[in-house]
């Protein structure tokens, strides 16, 4: 609300006349209405928005590196042991490249 000149004035007066009368302002006890009723905030997803909500926590709780995995990878390429198959390595190189491509077009 803008406030100037003569409206200041008669803004003041009705301020001081109800301190003086010891009652509040319509203003004012509105205001106080509403402090004293908290205001809550409230949010609803949809279902899909849940379901994602919950795919990503399901993610979360997945770790990142599979430790026994990477354990064992490790024991066998110390021992010697670490065969690699180059059939499998060749295909798994050729199949990214093709999703890849894919991908640009």
């Amino acid at each position: 609300m803008k406030v100037n000149g003569s409206d200041l004035q008669s803004k003041l007066n009705v301020y001081q006349t109800a301190q003086v009368q010891g009652k509040p302002s319509k203003a004012t006890q509105s205001e106080k209405a509403e402090a004293s009723t908290p205001q809550q905030d409230r949010v609803a997803f949809s279902r899909r928005g849940r379901s994602i909500a919950d795919a990503q926590r399901a993610m979360a709780s997945v770790p990142d590196v599979r430790e026994s995995l990477v354990s064992r990878i490790r024991d066998d390429l110390q021992n010697g042991t670490y065969v690699i198959d180059k059939q499998k390595a060749a295909e798994g190189i050729l199949r990214e490249s093709m999703v890849n491509q894919a991908a640009m077009m």
